[in-house]
């Protein structure tokens, strides 16, 4: 069974038409394409108003989901590349009422980091059926994680591949980093919790200009370039 993992966005006894989204790359082909109308598996009440739309990038993406965000987002793992990760915080951060799932051929080193990276809640296959579909979208809805227990232990074993790695893709990991000092560590923390750098100076009374400074020793010790990486 699914872990259950609750989801402040999830309304599961007022949502009776779900908005969906389906963003794939051009010429993709799927049996799940053209569905329009998706029954729930779970509540009869409830049902998924799918809408598909090709794309060439997150930016379009972002484009499209301005127009009408939507509650469950199926994106298409090929549309996903390490260079689009700040693009990703950005539009989570857009869409904040917005679940992801990642469409897929299949589970792969490219999609289980991209997964990570977008904080995907769940996965299709596009070869599923629409039953399998609805589960999925039913799981994620109802605050659960919609990956098969086999992916959800690929999943784990890349976070820990990130995590000795500095939180980088492991195709590029870096040396051990250098230990944090008390104070840089004590930027970092409140720097997690969503703190500009006034704010973080204020609260621990350094100057701005200090706090900027701990903060590049931080990431040049963690071989990265900005708090944007930090944030993903």
């Amino acid at each position: 069974m699914s872990p259950e993992i609750q989801s402040p966005a999830a309304c599961p006894a007022l949502e009776t038409r779900v908005s969906v989204l389906v963003a794939t790359c051009p010429s993709r082909a799927s049996a799940l394409f053209g569905l329009g109308l998706l029954a729930s598996r779970h509540r009869p009440e409830r049902m998924y108003q799918v809408e598909y739309a090709e794309m060439n990038s997150i930016c379009d993406l972002d484009a499209r989901c301005r127009q009408r965000p939507p509650r469950l987002l199926l994106v298409d793992v090929a549309l996903i590349s390490p260079h689009s990760v700040n693009q990703l915080a950005d539009l989570r951060r857009h869409f904040p009422a917005t679940d992801w799932l990642l469409g897929w051929d299949g589970p792969s080193s490219q999609g289980l980091e991209a997964a990570i990276r977008s904080q995907a809640r769940g996965c299709v296959e596009w070869g599923s059926t629409a039953k399998q579909f609805a589960q999925s979208l039913d799981a994620v809805l109802a605050g659960s994680l919609g990956f098969p227990g086999p992916v959800l232990q690929a999943l784990y074993l890349s976070v820990l591949r990130l995590k000795s790695a500095g939180g980088r893709p492991a195709s590029t990991a870096a040396p051990p980093a250098a230990r944090l000092t008390a104070r840089e560590d004590e930027v970092l923390s409140l720097m997690y919790r969503d703190m500009t750098n006034k704010q973080i100076a204020e609260r621990l009374g350094i100057s701005v200009n200090t706090v900027k400074k701990h903060l590049a020793h931080v990431f040049a010790k963690q071989g990265q370039h900005s708090r944007r990486w930090h944030l993903i």
